[in-house]
């Protein structure tokens, strides 16, 4: 059966001149040439055609339709990693719908607004390369610290219908590992855990670990009952928690150790930091935990007093 380039464009729908250019390009070849120059299409033209016209309208540019055609790739192949694009694609329609309505609700102002929408420009391996930046910047020299594994092992993972208030958490956090004194807060905790780490040869001290936990719960009850670290109740508390941590250390409770102790706290104890831990949680969708940050600085602010 031979088919006019007219009856192959009512066939299938496809302009003519689509049909030419397909042609031209040696997409869909002409089975022959009558002697007035008309072209003729066979069977296995019409099917290329048809092939062509379905990859087309799912999005599949033409140099990935002739590879298909031309059986240098499979139509498998071609068709997930298209379907991968397009995941990718829908995520980053996602992304830019949430922030504008994060935008409609919040009426940020113009500075913010142009932070939100770059973020929200940003591909999956954009937002990666972002967290790799600030991992790399802690890190620097320190690969093997145990900190970054637990900080790798909890990476940012946006969901697919993400909440406002995860949309909200994401492009916070993006501002906030950017942060270069934000990098160097967390660097500066991770360099003291090795040293501390390095005096105890590397074994955990579950004494400390305890009095730690015993500081979040009664120095935490404490600020919220209003005792101030100064006040004699607080003075007591203080000394019960400082005792809890110098049979640890095996150290006596002395102004010095009392220094020491603060300013070793003081290091570990920062609301940003925090708050990045607060962040992943609320983007992967993880038990929200307590803010520990106030009862720290009041026990710290005991250990000065």
């Amino acid at each position: 059966m031979e088919l006019s380039i007219g009856e192959l464009a009512h066939l299938t729908g496809l302009p003519v001149k689509t049909i030419r250019y397909y042609s031209d390009i040696g997409l869909v070849p002409e089975a022959r040439r009558t002697d007035a120059g008309y072209r003729r299409y066979d069977d296995a033209g019409l099917a290329r055609l048809e092939l062509v016209r379905t990859l087309r309208d799912l999005g599949i540019d033409l140099a990935a339709v002739r590879r298909v055609a031309d059986r240098h790739v499979t139509l498998d192949q071609v068709a997930g990693a298209h379907a991968d694009a397009i995941d990718l694609h829908i995520r980053q329609l996602t992304l830019r719908r949430a922030v504008l309505r994060a935008l409609a609700r919040n009426g940020s102002r113009p500075e913010e607004v142009r932070r939100m929408s770059a973020f929200a420009r940003a591909s999956a391996d954009e937002v990666d390369r972002i967290m790799e930046e600030f991992l790399a910047a802690v890190f620097a020299d320190r690969e093997d610290d145990p900190f970054a594994e637990r900080m790798r092992a909890g990476l940012p993972m946006l969901p697919s219908e993400p909440s406002d208030a995860q949309v909200d958490a994401w492009i916070e956090l993006a501002g906030l590992v950017s942060d270069p004194s934000f990098r160097e807060r967390v660097r500066s905790m991770v360099a003291e855990g090795a040293r501390v780490r390095a005096t105890r040869a590397g074994k955990p001290d579950e004494g400390a670990q305890e009095a730690g936990r015993m500081v979040s719960e009664e120095a935490g009850q404490a600020v919220s009952r209003g005792v101030a670290p100064d006040s004699a109740e607080g003075a007591a508390i203080v000394s019960e928690l400082v005792s809890r941590f110098s049979a640890a250390s095996g150290r006596e409770d002395e102004a010095a150790y009392r220094d020491e102790l603060a300013d070793q706290l003081a290091t570990f104890s920062d609301h940003r930091v925090e708050r990045y831990w607060q962040l992943i949680g609320l983007i992967n969708g993880w038990p929200e935990q307590p803010s520990h940050v106030p009862a720290y600085e009041w026990f710290i602010a005991g250990l000065r007093a």
